[in-house]
């Protein structure tokens, strides 16, 4: 088996059995499990870590899965052996919405997400919401707002889990603005995908296909700073105003596709 699939979800998601993001998430469970799939609740961005390990682990129950809340209170703790005992129950792995630098701070380097990654290189489902899709790329933006548009170093961006390649994901996209904070991405990382993920809405990432498909009533924005024909950003200080020309987006709806490094959208009619 390959690596595994990553649905990362834009927050504000219903947590509830007939949610469709939470249906497809045990489904692909279901089939890597051979039917009875365990999912790994990890509450850690969360400010109340074990009243949302016990939400989403009712959630999952719910619908049919078994669980195992992932709770490590240390560093320490998370290289532990109980820790990894638990983790290696699980075939797919869920992280609450919160603030993403919790998780950060709290899991990278550890064994945990050692051992979590190794499961996804042989395919465990891996996903999130809110701060815990944005916590799954290699570089990803602080918690918090741009007080100033599109002005050189405005964006601060820190390493993340890094179980996506040379993407940055913004959540709560369309709903708090952050449709500025992306262009400035882009702008300054041409080589990164932006991408933007509003509320109800998710991604579902299929590596071996290279492309991720949208469920939900929101959209999924992608920008793209590869195509730059003109900026000013090399030259620039930190503080001084952008100018730049050649930056794509991509609006996608329910059920369009998107190949990521193609830049290719597909709509759901497509398939006829």
């Amino acid at each position: 088996m390959g690596v595994g699939k990553i649905i990362t979800m834009g927050g504000n998601v219903s947590i509830s059995p007939t949610e469709p993001l939470f249906k497809e998430f045990f489904n692909i469970s279901q089939i890597i499990s051979d039917g009875q799939p365990t999912i790994g609740v990890i509450p850690t961005p969360s400010g109340e870590p074990d009243k949302s390990g016990e939400i989403y682990s009712r959630l999952f129950k719910d619908i049919g899965a078994n669980t195992v809340v992932l709770n490590p209170k240390s560093r320490s703790e998370a290289n532990s052996q109980k820790i990894l005992e638990d983790l290696d129950k699980a075939h797919s792995f869920f992280i609450t919405g919160g603030n993403q630098l919790r998780i950060t701070d709290l899991l990278q380097g550890t064994e945990m997400v050692d051992k979590i990654k190794d499961k996804f290189h042989q395919g465990a489902l891996v996903g999130g919401t809110s701060a815990g899709a944005v916590c799954l790329t290699e570089a990803m933006i602080f918690e918090g707002t741009i007080k100033r548009h599109f002005y050189k170093g405005e964006v601060d961006m820190v390493k993340g889990l890094g179980f996506i390649e040379d993407v940055v994901i913004d959540t709560h996209f369309a709903e708090r603005g952050r449709f500025p904070r992306l262009i400035q991405v882009a702008s300054e990382n041409p080589d990164m995908l932006g991408i933007g993920l509003g509320e109800r809405t998710g991604a579902v990432w299929d590596f071996d296909k290279k492309e991720f498909e949208v469920i939900g009533s929101g959209n999924v924005v992608a920008i793209q700073g590869r195509h730059l024909t003109k900026s000013n950003v090399p030259e620039l200080e930190l503080g001084d105003n952008m100018s730049v020309s050649g930056i794509r987006v991509h609006v996608l709806g329910n059920g369009s596709r998107f190949q990521y490094e193609e830049c290719e959208l597909y709509l759901p009619e497509d398939e006829d």
